[in-house]
């Protein structure tokens, strides 16, 4: 590679990198792991605790934060669907506002899941990325993604925009059951700059580089 390349390539990797760093600062989910047990209720001491989880909303009700391994307590909580979130008489699901994109980009929520329904087990389950309109009522949120199908197994899932959401958009997440009691834990949301972004900004820095050469 010839050296006088190597200044605008990185000068360009330098604002690209930038730039998905303020993206992703963005967007923040409160209390992602549930550990933080402010306001809630005591309903078996050292396994579950009632009440709505700090940073969400959603149905308020008891048995809905539990340690993840009741056995061996580690002070590691996950969130029941079963009682935060229901689909009859009225829906409800736990939801929380997340932020607002400063760029352009797609957008992937990720959780982990894990089965607390009592043997024989089974559940469905299912979340959704949504544009909040900046609106505290979940009925004026729009759906940005929702998945092709009820989650249904227990581990690592995620969920992507299809397409790029336009910076300046107001995000939010929403996860509820449908069956079962599936708990979930470690929910993030990580939005990665559209293509059209990145090569602008690489673009823009090779352009500004090239500028200041000439000007020598």
């Amino acid at each position: 590679m010839k050296k006088s390349l190597i200044l605008p390539i990185a000068f360009a990797a330098i604002f690209v990198l930038a730039a998905a760093h303020r993206s992703q600062a963005q967007l923040i989910v409160q209390n992602p792991g549930f550990n933080d047990l402010t306001g809630l209720s005591t309903d078996i001491p050292g396994l579950w605790y009632g009440g709505i989880p700090a940073g969400w909303a959603g149905n308020n009700s008891a048995f809905t934060v539990r340690e993840f391994d009741p056995v061996s307590p580690t002070g590691n909580y996950v969130a029941n669907l079963n009682t935060l979130s229901q689909t009859t008489p009225t829906f409800i699901a736990l939801r929380q506002a997340v932020g607002t994109l400063d760029a352009a980009g797609i957008i992937t929520l990720s959780i982990n899941v894990i089965d607390l329904s009592p043997p024989p087990g089974g559940f469905t389950m299912s979340m959704g990325i949504f544009d909040t309109k900046n609106s505290s009522n979940y009925a004026d949120w729009t759906a940005l993604a929702l998945p092709p199908a009820s989650i249904a197994t227990t581990g690592f899932h995620t969920l992507s925009t299809s397409v790029s959401i336009d910076a300046g958009t107001p995000i939010g997440i929403g996860l509820w059951a449908d069956s079962g009691a599936p708990g979930i834990d470690n929910v993030s949301v990580v939005p990665e700059p559209s293509t059209y972004a990145l090569l602008g900004l690489g673009a823009a820095g090779l352009g500004a580089h090239l500028v200041r050469r000439r000007r020598r």
